[in-house]
């Protein structure tokens, strides 16, 4: 499908203005993420110094691998739901960061996919790489937004990205650089600009769901809606 569009300046203004109106929220939802995602690292680097036996140390760095494995994916999904609820004017719960059943082993099946696509496009001097990243850049909003297999989100993913792929490079590069100055901005900055692009790259999924009808055939009830159609209403 052509003709689809979405405004940089519309969706990082609106994920500017919930990040502003939710700012404690997210500032909380920093500080759990940081500490739930450093602690597997943390035990491992005490057990480093803790003169342990070969094998007892092994154990401990196979089991903080895996634990800090399980976590990242954990968090994955609660972010991209927690993403989606402010976009659906919604405020969530924090709890809901940790809202991963039921789409866990799919999540994890769709994102090993999409590694080893991308990974085989970089192989093949690099422009595939690029190319196959943005086309199905959007398989994890569909497995954890609406309940697709991997195969499924892949293609509905490479469906929705279908004649806009330059602009959503673009818009890739811009958030990258969002967040790279968030980092420079003495690390806090961070907790500013993360909120913002996380919500904004969730609104673009949107906007590109609801200018793709043929993903019906998915049975995902993709919403009418033009790409004019107004921003949701800033969160109070």
């Amino acid at each position: 499908m052509t003709g689809k569009y979405f405004n940089f300046t519309d969706v990082l203004s609106y994920g500017w203005r919930v990040m502003k109106a939710n700012l404690w929220f997210f500032v909380g939802l920093g500080f759990i993420w940081l500490i739930i995602t450093y602690t597997p690292a943390a035990i491992e680097f005490i057990a480093a110094r803790m003169d342990l036996p070969a094998p007892v140390f092994l154990a401990v760095r196979i089991i903080t691998n895996i634990a800090g494995w399980i976590i990242s994916t954990i968090l994955g999904i609660g972010l991209i739901k927690i993403a989606l609820s402010f976009c659906d004017e919604r405020k969530p719960p924090l709890s809901m960061l940790f809202d991963a059943w039921g789409c866990f082993w799919r999540y994890v099946a769709a994102a090993i996919l999409y590694g080893l696509i991308v990974l085989g496009g970089f192989i093949l001097f690099i422009i595939p790489g690029i190319i196959w990243a943005i086309k199905f850049g959007l398989c994890l909003y569909f497995v954890v937004d609406k309940g697709l297999g991997p195969i499924e989100a892949l293609k509905a993913s490479s469906r929705t990205t279908m004649g806009i792929k330059w602009q959503l490079l673009g818009f890739g590069i811009i958030c990258g650089l969002i967040n790279l100055l968030g980092v420079l901005c003495l690390i806090v900055g961070i907790f500013a600009t993360y909120p913002t692009v996380m919500v904004a790259q969730a609104l673009v999924y949107r906007q590109l769901l609801a200018q793709t009808p043929e993903l019906t055939e998915f049975d995902i009830g993709v919403p009418t809606a033009s790409a004019s159609e107004p921003l949701p209403n800033e969160q109070k």
